[in-house]
């Protein structure tokens, strides 16, 4: 869905000229910290990708203008930026003291724009009953350096996504794997009865993307890339996740350098039978083929992703979307009620979180209408099993500078034959150089 324009070591190298300029004007007119102008109205603007996407535009325009309705006092201006820009921009616009007052962010781009200094701490924003009504675990992830910096948006953690359908097709019992072995075992048989299906779909692209992804199946396995400065690519249990991702590319059980997203659209018709992604499988289901909420539970399922040798531990990783508030932003508190009411108002979550973005919402409890609609098996299943096992990677400078390496390495272990020992030992050079270079 997306497409890289601009390595990430250049955006890093544009957050350490951004940490030294000077916090200029911004670009929304109103009086500091408060939340209005001299004529009691503010102006804010809202820098986002989901204004500049089709699927999600409708949402966030009727979102915008039901908030204005509410806020009569308050208008926001949106600032549509693709999701491959959005990170670079930002920083280009702190770095000219012009930042927006809040911003759409996701995973590392959260960590680029804390590391130039422009997000506002947000600690004395979410005390007391908003920062109470939050999962607890999804309010930690704005944390950087003890300090809250970003809150939840929606919520959307890897799992694994399996197909009843296929899998009864393919002979197998129903029962979704448990371990990578046991997948391996299954799309075995999948490709063997069913060759034209994607037997396993996983993000196997060179972005951030793509290591977010494989990050969770590499910690399966008891390994990890990299921690802080220290490459750890050659090492027995990388060398045994790179085994795995050699044999589900080149046994043809998942097509190498496609994106997440890729596998959506065939997952609608039954051409998919495993897939690792977040909630977004079910709107694009449904959306295509027009099947209700009881036919498509009764079809597809979601578990934890499996567990490897390293023992019976699950992990994940977020997708969510998160909020963040700008430093220079002269109407604080205006720019606070949005973010408030896009992230926990009933309005927004039923109206664009459910409907929009097919995400969970970062509510502890839920109640009334949003309660229903999130009483189903796969939502629960997200709650109770899944959000348990989601942590972030090494995000910060360092995933910057390095995820292209792995992801090379990766996508070099899939589609060629160069001995695995090799790939290892490549990986930990090149990532081993940039960390340190």
């Amino acid at each position: 869905m997306w497409k890289s324009v601009r390595p990430r070591r250049q955006v890093w190298l544009a957050v350490a000229t951004a940490a030294v300029v000077a916090a200029a004007g911004c670009g929304s007119g109103g009086d500091n910290g408060g939340g209005g102008g001299g004529n009691g109205k503010a102006t804010i603007t809202f820098a986002n990708w989901a204004d500049a996407e089709p699927n999600t535009k409708p949402g966030i325009e009727a979102l915008i203008k039901k908030f204005e309705a509410l806020h009569p006092n308050i208008t926001v201006q949106s600032k549509p930026i693709s999701y491959t820009d959005i990170e670079h921009q930002l920083i280009l616009q702190t770095q000219s003291g012009n930042p927006p007052d809040v911003a759409e962010l996701q995973g590392n781009y959260t960590f680029s724009l804390q590391a130039t200094g422009a997000l506002e701490p947000l600690g004395d924003y979410v005390k007391g009953s908003y920062g109470q009504s939050l999962i607890p675990q999804e309010l930690q992830l704005g944390n950087i350096g003890g300090q809250t910096v970003a809150v939840p948006w929606t919520v959307a953690p890897f799992a694994l996504w399996y197909n009843k359908k296929v899998m009864k097709k393919a002979g197998l019992s129903g029962k979704p794997p448990a371990t990578w072995d046991e997948l391996l075992a299954d799309v075995k048989a999948i490709h063997q009865k069913e060759p034209k299906v994607i037997a396993f779909g996983t993000d196997t692209t060179n972005r951030t993307y793509g290591l977010d992804q494989n990050w969770p199946i590499m910690q399966s396995f008891g390994a990890v890339p990299f921690k802080g400065s220290n490459a750890m690519c050659d090492t027995p249990q990388m060398k045994a996740y790179l085994n795995f991702i050699r044999t589900i590319g080149q046994k043809g059980y998942t097509p190498a350098n496609k994106k997440g997203g890729y596998y959506r659209q065939p997952a609608a018709s039954d051409q998919v039978a495993f897939t690792v992604d977040g909630p977004y499988v079910k709107g694009v289901v449904q959306s295509t083929v027009k099947i209700s909420d009881a036919d498509f539970f009764a079809k597809w399922g979601i578990v934890p992703l499996p567990s490897g040798p390293a023992g019976m531990q699950h992990f994940s990783v977020p997708t969510d979307h998160q909020l963040a508030m700008f430093k220079n932003s002269k109407n604080k508190k205006a720019a606070w009620e949005f973010m408030k009411f896009l992230s926990t108002s009933d309005y927004a979550v039923q109206n664009y979180t459910l409907k929009y973005e097919n995400s969970l919402p970062p509510l502890a409890k839920p109640t009334g209408t949003i309660a229903k609609e999130l009483n189903n098996p796969i939502t629960q299943e997200f709650q109770k099993a899944v959000i348990p096992t989601v942590g972030r990677p090494e995000w910060g400078a360092h995933y910057d500078g390095a995820y292209s390496d792995v992801m090379a390495g990766i996508q070099k272990a899939m589609t060629t034959s160069t001995p695995i020992d090799s790939v290892a030992s490549s990986m930990q050079t090149a990532v081993k150089s940039d960390l340190n270079g």
